[in-house]
């Protein structure tokens, strides 16, 4: 829990800040009169202050701020007239309130007590509606301490983040640069060394030759010597020598170089240690501590349970932790769903937890940690938990699972449905603790902060939510990969585990691998983001993700490494590519594009659209997948076979139809051939080499009504033909009359 100093140093900061704005504005309306605007500034910072000081106890600065607030509410109302004769009044609690922070400052407590006949003369002047005159008189305002703390604008902390992020650009560069500095160095180092060997190999063998028999000796100095009693030297021995001596010099260098260049390393080591500490100590800037927001919040929550009837008791550990202050504003609506949801529909009434055995008290455990660069908050109760059995029957009443795939799917995956927009185990609805919406929006506002959320429960005995999400924005932290010589990068605070695809050869063919006794299925990367015309993958790299308690794995070619870096948006020229994040700028100045792994699988774990009609799934009498661009020609097939009971999904390209293929299963595809992204001819071809799809009946609807666009469709594995425009009659030879024969 948050200790009372660490409460004591907020209240100072927003005191200061208050106390300001009062001063200010009881100059102004001392010399420019009466200004509404002017009144409601000094109302909400009365207000302000009053509420802080509530927190940490001072009760005094309560009692005073309560009364100025007053005051400028009968002002506001116009209970009361303005008078310039007011001000001296206000100047004077003004006065007492800078008195008592300056004591709070000093020894941590209000020492002075309040002035009984200023708080009588307020209550005078609210109840008589008049203000008592006084003898001109000037009341000067009392110096506030100076503090060790600086107020900043956020506007300023964020051109200073601009900043920061072309600083890691220029670091990430830096150390590219020093990998190619040390690839340069290691090849002069093994060239020298070749040199040096073949120079040393020829010295041993030419160096001591001798002359041949018969030579003549020309120095008139070796006349008198033999050949074994004094070596001579020609030409070729002493261009050897000079060899020797150079190919030493270049070794030496080359040593040199290699000292050199780990001393830079080292410096740029440091350089970089420096970056990140200069990173972290910005981002303690903007950092609060979480403390903040759930002690507000446990406070409000105590009390909601009082109305219902409920006594609970919330325990916060890790209060001190400090997050990010657009994290900090964010959270503030998934933790509050949570905890009311805790009160409305986990913790019991006093008789059924008596009966239970339990405490009639209620418990509510919230415990931070920190891992990393990552914040982890379990918010606990010991209420009646979740119902499982429960949770499996409204799932299999909503279409979302199968009756018979309930017995292999595990309890986790179970409860990760409680997410789905409007699932829920509760017979009432409850709007205030957001049922009858289930736990969508928490999911949403947690995968807003790219951060992911699960639930475990024990039926009667407690539930766990565990919401995992980076402690800052500012900076994120991002795995990269390469798929097709082309290098992307993925957040890491989804990812799960990294596996090779060499342990998991099936993957490939089966789309969905075998691991800790999990079916998880996965995509392959370069698949969906490429044409099917690049290489067969042979080896590569299954990247595993956790969303909420549902696995999910991305096959990639290569893991390149892990980097740092500020994610750009696109900007409105390319808004409309969902499947991206953003990108950031690579050490090498190239762009490195974030994909949203969310958006990747959307289709088969993000459970939205989810129609009225779901509970009447029984009554369709079979499904085709429409795939067009134009939407008057999906909107205008869509109801003619709705018309014929037929359930109908919808895709405007070749991508958006496999992944709804993954996750829906359906009778027929009735497809374009000219469409964005991926064209019809391409759909074809991927779905007649998926095993699952290899019989599934494809029906071409198109403009081209040439003989040689048909063959080619017919040779791809198309089962029927239809040129637009078409009309009923073709529908029901081609679709309807073809689906009757399944």
């Amino acid at each position: 829990m948050i200790n009372k100093s660490e409460l004591i140093k907020y209240f100072l900061l927003e005191a200061d800040d208050c106390l300001n704005i009062l001063v200010e504005g009881t100059e102004e309306l001392e010399t420019k009169g009466y200004n509404k605007s002017t009144i409601e500034s000094l109302f909400r910072a009365t207000h302000t202050l009053k509420g802080s000081a509530s927190i940490v106890k001072f009760n005094k600065i309560t009692t005073l701020s309560h009364k100025l607030e007053d005051l400028f509410e009968a002002l506001l109302n116009g209970e009361i007239n303005y008078d310039n004769s007011l001000i001296y009044h206000i100047r004077n609690v003004i006065n007492l309130i800078v008195a008592l922070v300056n004591e709070v400052h000093e020894a941590g407590e209000e020492k002075s007590e309040i002035e009984k006949e200023v708080i009588e003369l307020i209550d005078n002047i609210l109840n008589k509606k008049e203000i008592p005159a006084v003898q001109q008189k000037s009341v000067i305002f009392d110096a506030l301490p100076v503090t060790d703390n600086v107020r900043v604008e956020l506007k300023v902390i964020e051109n200073i983040f601009a900043s920061l992020s072309e600083v890691l650009v220029q670091k990430n560069t830096i150390t590219d640069k020093e990998k190619e500095l040390f690839h340069i160095v290691e090849e002069i180092s093994n060239s020298g060394k070749k040199l040096l060997k073949e120079i040393t190999d020829f010295s041993d063998m030419y160096w001591l030759s001798t002359y041949e028999r018969g030579q003549k000796v020309i120095d008139s100095f070796f006349v008198d010597f033999s050949d074994l009693e004094f070596d001579r030297y020609d030409e070729y021995h002493i261009f050897l020598r000079k060899i020797q001596e150079i190919t030493n010099d270049i070794t030496e260098g080359i040593n040199s170089l290699f000292i050199f260049s780990e001393n830079l390393s080292s410096h740029f080591k440091s350089l970089g240690r420096e970056i990140n500490y200069l990173k972290d100590s910005l981002i303690e800037i903007r950092m609060i501590p979480i403390g903040k927001l759930l002690h507000r919040l446990s406070e409000a929550i105590k009390e909601n349970a009082k109305d219902i009837g409920k006594a609970v008791e919330i325990d916060i550990k890790g209060a001190e932790i400090k997050i990010d202050k657009p994290v900090f504003d964010s959270l503030y609506e998934p933790i509050i769903h949570i905890l009311r949801n805790a009160i409305q529909h986990g913790i019991e009434s006093f008789e059924e937890r008596i009966k239970k055995g339990k405490e009639q008290t209620g418990h509510i455990k919230i415990d931070v940690k920190k891992e990393g660069k990552y914040i982890v908050i379990a918010i606990k109760d010991d209420g009646r938990g979740i119902d499982i059995d429960k949770v499996k029957e409204i799932a299999v009443q909503k279409g979302l699972i199968s009756s018979e795939y309930t017995s292999f799917i595990s309890e986790e995956e179970i409860l990760s449905y409680i997410f789905v927009p409007g699932f829920s185990t509760s017979d009432e609805i409850d709007f205030q603790s957001g049922r009858g919406m289930g736990l969508n929006i928490v999911k949403t506002a947690i995968s807003k902060l790219k951060g992911t959320i699960e639930v475990f429960s024990e039926l009667d005995k407690e539930t766990t939510f565990i919401i995992k999400i980076p402690q800052s924005l500012t900076i994120s932290n991002l795995l990269i990969f390469s798929s097709h010589n082309l290098d992307f990068a993925i957040p890491i605070n989804y990812i799960e585990e990294i596996l090779t695809l060499e342990d998991f050869p099936q993957a490939l063919e089966e789309r969905s691998i075998n691991h800790k006794n999990r079916i998880i299925p996965v995509k392959i990367f370069s698949e969906i983001f490429f044409s099917l015309n690049g290489k067969a993958l042979q080896k590569g790299y299954i990247i595993v993700f956790n969303f909420s308690g549902i696995r999910k794995g991305l096959i990639v070619d290569e893991i390149l490494g892990h980097e740092e870096a500020t994610v750009h948006n696109f900007g409105k020229f390319l808004e409309g590519l969902t499947q991206y994040l953003g990108y950031f700028i690579s050490g090498k100045g190239s762009p490195r594009y974030v994909i949203d792994p969310l958006k990747l699988f959307e289709e088969e774990f993000i459970f939205t659209g989810l129609s009225d009609k779901i509970t009447e799934s029984f009554i369709y009498s079979g499904s085709v997948l429409v795939v067009d661009d134009s939407i008057s020609v999906r909107k205008t097939l869509q109801s003619v076979l709705e018309a014929k009971k037929l359930r109908v999904y919808t895709a405007k390209d070749g991508v958006e139809a496999l992944n709804l293929l993954e996750r829906n299963k359906v009778d027929m595809v009735v497809t374009d051939l000219e469409m964005p992204v991926m064209h019809g001819y391409e759909l074809i071809s991927r779905l007649r080499k998926d095993a699952r799809f290899k019989n599934l009946p494809i029906i071409v609807l198109t403009s081209r009504g040439t003989k040689k666009h048909e063959e080619k469709a017919f040779e791809l594995g198309a089962d029927g033909y239809i040129v637009k425009p078409f009309d009923e009659k073709a529908i029901e030879e081609e679709i309807l009359d073809r689906l009757k024969l399944l």
